[in-house]
Order: structure tokens, then C-alpha cells, then sequence
């Protein structure tokens, strides 16, 4: 009688089995093969003797190893190795938040490179801003700790980051403690013992660089004009412009603030500019320098001939009406933020402003 071919063995079985698997379409990606127990129990074989052959093929790129200690076809490692999501805790985004639409992009960038999803979350209580023909509602510092508090315990699991809009009051950040690492404030100074890294803008040298180019420009009134109350960025600016004032000696040329977070409080701003004094505007807020640019113009009063204005902000928004302005690149900040929250420790990224001629100075 003809001699029957001998059996492979069950490791050699195995190795079939796996191989054929590694190349099998009909195996979804992301499903894991059966654990090292069930491959033994399956070809009779022990759970080392498995698991040291799917190490040998692993070490092939057949198969890729995650975390959990579970093996997959290697395709599976783009979608499973990475980062959990950066969570974004920023205003909802209406058509007056350009500067947090550019900061979105910029985090979209960054996000890409790093294969970091992102997990958007708003709430239209942390700031709401429908109207631009109105000024913004804030929360106060209460709602914002239970809004804080809600977000962490329902998807605190669920990030790998937190990406915190400036209007995050200090108490709150600070409150938070480790529980925001890693994160990162965007645009504006992080507070002191908060633990976060820190992506924002150089308000100290903005502040300098609009005051010597106004002055070099020949206006010798410098109105500094509040778009709204309770932005803790715009305070921020406005602090830096009155040290910048004493340090170059020019605080007598410092006019006191004005406010125009209305249309009604910005038609009263233009009628009651003097007509023997050469000055100029400084809005840190594109929105409002857009609107004044309209209400000057239909008062007939020409810049930069007898008005100058200057935005702050320089977002897209200010650069299409044609403004001079100094410009944060927010979408670089935004891409910043992100690298951050892969760092071991808390870091700051400072941004500066660059000044852009237009036509109003």
C-alpha cells in the first residue's frame, strides 16, 4: 500500500493559518485575530509556542501588536495606534469667530499630522455671540466650573488632551488641576499654577509695535476702543498698552478707553471724534474695526487723512475690509497646540504680531 503523507505539524498549521489570515480581505482590518489560548487550544499546540510565532510574524509586518496585547493585521496600526482625541472646549462657533475658526484650522492641521482625532465640544453658554450687532454673553465663573465638570466626568475618558478657549476663567484652570493634563490655553497667558501649556500672543510687543507705528504716523491722540467687557484677552492687550505707554513716554497721547460692543455706542464714538486732532483708533476685535471702518467712511471723516484705526487681531476678516492691522498667525497657533500636548511638561509658545499696512493708517 502507498504510504500516507504525514501530518503537518500543528506549529506549521498554525503558520498556515496565519499567513493565509494576514492576506484574507474578508477579514475586517480592525478585528483582532483569536487570542494566543484560542490559537493553542485550536491546533493543539501551547499558548508560548503560538504566541512566539505571531511575534515571528509580527516581526515580518504581517501582523501588528497593540497595547491591549492583542494582534492584528498590520493594516489595522494606522487606525488603532494613535493618540486618543484632543478635545476642543472652545465658544461655539458663530459667524463672529473668525479668530477661532483660523484656530480650528490650525489644529485640524495639526491633528492630521499626528493621526489625532479631535473631539469638538461647545456650548453656547461659554460664550454666545449670535448677533454681531450685539455684545457677547460670558459665562460667569460658577457656570463655567459646572460646564467644566460635566464635560470631564461624561468624556474626560474618551480624550487624550484638552484644548481650552481663553475665555476659561483663572480660578476655573486652576480649580481643574491635573485633571486638564495635558492641555494647553490657547491665545491668551496661562495663570500662574495652572499646569498647562500655553500657545499665545505677544500682547507686550503688539502693544509697543501699534504704539510706535501710530505715533510714527503722525496721530497724536491714540483712542484705545473696548469691542466688549469680560474678555480676559482683550484685558490682557489693554494692560500691555498702558506699560507700553509709560515705557516709551507717551502716556499723555493715551486717551481713556471707549466702549463700542453696539452699533449705538459705536455711532457715538464717530460723532464725537474731535475734528482738530489727528487720532487714531486701536480695536483689538476685527468685527467692531470693521464696523467703525463703515461708520467713518459714511460720516465722511477719511483715513488716515484726519482718522486712523488700527485692528488688533488681523484675522481674515479685517484684511478683506483693507484695515492696517497687527496679525496673529492663529492657525500656526493652533497647529502648535497640538505638539504641545505630546510634551512631557507644560510649555509656553509665544506668537508674534506682525504689523500689515492698509489703508486706514
Amino acid at each position: 500500500m502507498p504510504s500516507r503523507p504525514s501530518e503537518p505539524k500543528p506549529s506549521k498549521r498554525l503558520e498556515l493559518f496565519l499567513r493565509t489570515r494576514a492576506v484574507d480581505d474578508a477579514w475586517p482590518v480592525d478585528r483582532p485575530l483569536p487570542t494566543t489560548r484560542e490559537l493553542a487550544k485550536r491546533f493543539k499546540l501551547s499558548a508560548a509556542t503560538a504566541f512566539r510565532l505571531l511575534q515571528e510574524l509580527a516581526r515580518e509586518n504581517l501582523f501588528w501588536q497593540h497595547t491591549s496585547g492583542r494582534f492584528y493585521r498590520s493594516a489595522a496600526r494606522p487606525l488603532l495606534d494613535r493618540p486618543k482625541p484632543a478635545a476642543c472646549l472652545v465658544r461655539r462657533l458663530e459667524l463672529c469667530s473668525a479668530l477661532y475658526r483660523e484656530l480650528l484650522e490650525g489644529i485640524s492641521v495639526g491633528c492630521g499630522e499626528s493621526h489625532r482625532a479631535m473631539l469638538l465640544w461647545h456650548d453656547d453658554v461659554l460664550v454666545n455671540h449670535a448677533d454681531p450687532e450685539r455684545p457677547p454673553a460670558f459665562a460667569g465663573e460658577d457656570a463655567q466650573r459646572l460646564l467644566l465638570d460635566s464635560f470631564l466626568e461624561r468624556h474626560g475618558g474618551d480624550a487624550g488632551g484638552y484644548l481650552l478657549d481663553h475665555l476659561w476663567s483663572d480660578a476655573v484652570l486652576k480649580r481643574a488641576g491635573d485633571r486638564l493634563a495635558p492641555g494647553v490655553l490657547l491665545f491668551r497667558k496661562a495663570p500662574p499654577g495652572a499646569r498647562l501649556s500655553n500657545v499665545r500672543a505677544d500682547f507686550d510687543a503688539a502693544a509697543t509695535q501699534a504704539l510706535a507705528h501710530l505715533l510714527g504716523r503722525g496721530f497724536t491722540r491714540i483712542v484705545p476702543v473696548e469691542p466688549f467687557a469680560g474678555d480676559p484677552a482683550v484685558a490682557e492687550f489693554f494692560n500691555a498698552l498702558e506699560t507700553a505707554a509709560s515705557t516709551l513716554a507717551c502716556r499723555d497721547r493715551l486717551a481713556p478707553r471707549v466702549r463700542a460692543s453696539t452699533p449705538a455706542e459705536a455711532e457715538t464714538l464717530v460723532r464725537t471724534l474731535p475734528r482738530d486732532t489727528r487720532t487714531a483708533l486701536l480695536v483689538p476685535e476685527d468685527h467692531v474695526a470693521v464696523r467703525l471702518h463703515m461708520l467713518l467712511k459714511a460720516a465722511g471723516r477719511s483715513c488716515p487723512d484726519n482718522i486712523g484705526l488700527l485692528a488688533v487681531m488681523g484675522t481674515g476678516v479685517s484684511t478683506q475690509d483693507g484695515l492696517s492691522r497687527l496679525s496673529f498667525d492663529f492657525r500656526a497657533m493652533g497647529r502648535a497646540a497640538i505638539g504641545l500636548l505630546a510634551e512631557p511638561k507644560p510649555r509656553t509658545v509665544i506668537f508674534p504680531a506682525t504689523l500689515q499696512h492698509g489703508a486706514t493708517t
